[in-house]
This record gives structure tokens, sequence and C-alpha cells, in this order.
């Protein structure tokens, strides 16, 4: 059974990826906490340190660097993940967090774990059926973790849906595609995608749930999902008319929508590991524990298409 209630004997916070698009997030989020120590992990230590952070040089694939970042009784974030070597660098950290006695270890994985599953609704029993090596690799991860954590340390695996917010990838093609593509590519995607899931969350909702991971006092060995899909917006139509919209521009002919099959099929042709156009995650779990979203789904795009909007001033 998980509590709630503040853990204050957390001091010692370590961030492994905290150079990431998550991380820096929830780097500025943790710098607020006067009363944690934090240390991060970074390649090269070329960022001055300040009062409670600590860049740490090291290296997950070098197992004696990880003596230097991690002290017992520290709760772990990990949000990294390699371009190769990703086994190795896990076992790597599950041995460290084992002979350094960490008491959490707070993991960062991705909701696509599940593959492609054929339910409309996804939640964390769902069983999955991973079919890119992304996926695999990324439920081997968990699986490592998982077996390494029994009786050693707790462990709370976070898996998000597709994290968008400014300085992020996600939705960068969509702004670039409906502000420099062709007009009717554009307007015959619209067409086709409809109201296709976009199984997107803000990165700000993201750190408030890797925070409350954090400030549960009592974890188990469990999965959280956490995502912006009760939003009836996240959805292909309504984030682009958002941005078209914000963006100045509209389609002048009126849209005539695809049938749902006609994609589903599409979708299958092309061998996307997720051929279900309307599948939505549930993170009704941590709801239920009491986590409250800081952010506003539309609110969040809105602001990502200012962001984008500056950042195309800044490069013309």
């Amino acid at each position: 059974m998980n509590d709630t209630s503040n853990a204050s004997k957390i001091k010692n916070i370590v961030i492994i990826g905290a150079s990431g698009f998550i991380g820096q997030y929830l780097l500025k989020a943790l710098e607020l906490k006067l009363d944690v120590n934090i240390r991060a992990l970074v390649r090269v230590a070329r960022v001055l340190n300040k009062p409670n952070i600590h860049f740490i040089e090291g290296d997950l694939l070098n197992l004696d660097s990880l003596d230097k970042l991690l002290v017992p009784d520290c709760v772990v974030f990990n949000l990294a993940y390699l371009s190769k070597n990703n086994i190795q660098a896990t076992n790597n950290l599950a041995i460290a967090c084992i002979k350094h006695k960490v008491r959490r270890l707070i993991h960062c994985s991705t909701a696509v774990v599940c593959g492609d599953v054929k339910d409309d609704v996804v939640n964390e029993n769902t069983t999955c059926f991973p079919v890119s090596e992304y996926q695999k690799t990324k439920l081997a991860i968990e699986q490592i973790l998982i077996d390494a954590s029994v009786g050693k340390f707790e462990l709370a695996i976070l898996r998000p849906t597709a994290v968008f917010g400014p300085g992020g990838e996600n939705l960068l093609k969509l702004a670039n595609d409906l502000t420099k593509r062709n007009y009717f590519y554009n307007y015959i995607k619209s067409c086709l995608f409809n109201r296709r899931a976009m199984n997107l969350v803000c990165v700000e909702n993201v750190v408030a749930a890797l925070l409350f991971l954090l400030d549960l006092k009592k974890v188990a060995t469990e999965v959280f999902i956490i995502s912006d899909d009760d939003s009836s917006f996240n959805n292909y139509i309504d984030v682009e008319s958002r941005f078209l919209t914000a963006f100045g521009k509209a389609y002048f002919l009126p849209r005539f929508f695809m049938p749902m099959w006609l994609l589903r099929n599409l979708l299958y042709f092309i061998k996307r590991s997720n051929t279900n156009p309307l599948r939505k995650f549930s993170d009704e779990k941590l709801l239920k524990l009491g986590f409250e979203k800081p952010q506003d789904f539309q609110n969040s795009i809105d602001k990502f298409a200012e962001w984008y909007k500056c950042l195309n001033m800044k490069q013309s």
C-alpha cells in the first residue's frame, strides 16, 4: 500500500540523464527544493555546481564511475537511454544501486513498451507485445530493474506517452509541416488522420508525476502510466486546429474525413508498431493515489505553439 505523506528523510537525490529533455525540466523543478542535495551524472562536467546541485562526471557503461555518484539511502532518477549498450548500462546501474544501498529508484520508461496491443485502452495491467527493437529494449530494461530490486531497493517505473513541450522534439514535425510543407499534403493528412489519438503528455505533467513518486512515503515495485489521454482534445484534428489558429493558417477546402478503417489498414501496411488509431493510455492508477496534473492539455499545446513561433523568428 502506498502512502503519499512527505518523505522527510530524503536528502540525496541522484539524476541520471539530467541533460536530456525531461531531465532539464526535472532539474529546474528540484532546484526549488532547498532541503535536498542533487547529484547529476554528466559525461563532462562543463556546468558549474550550484549550492544544492553537484555535477559529477561519469558513465553508465563505467561501473566504477557510479561509485562517485551514488550514496546510501539516496533516491535515483534514471532518465537515460543510450544510443547503444543499454542492457549493459542497466545492469551496471542495478549493481551500483544494490552496492550503495539506494533507497529508491525511479525509472522513466515509455508507454509504448506495450507494443501492438489491440486494446483501445492500455493500462499498467495490459500484457505487452513489443514489436520494435526500441520497445523490446525498453521492456527488457524494466525487467532487469524489477529483478534486481526485489528485497534490495524500492522501484517505481513511470511510463509516459509521447512527451512534448518547449525544447522537445515531439510535435515539431507537425508544426514544421503546417508552416512549411505543401498545402495539399497537409490537407489530405488532416482528412486521413481525423481523430487519431495523439497520445501526447506535456513535460510539466511528466515531471510532476516523477516528483509525486519521489514524495511517496513507501513504494513497492510498481509501474505507473502518465498521459494526457484523458483530454478529449488529445487527437490529431484538435491539436492541428489549435496549431493552425496559432500560426494564422487555415484550409480553404472543407475537410472530408476518411473512414478510420482506412487509416488502420494503412498503419498496418507501413508496419507501424501501433495499428490502432484510437488507442489511449490510462493513468488512472496515479490519479487514484492523489496525483493532480498541474498543466491543462490545451494550454500546453498553445504554449508549445508560441514557443515554436518564437523559435522560428530567431532562426529567420
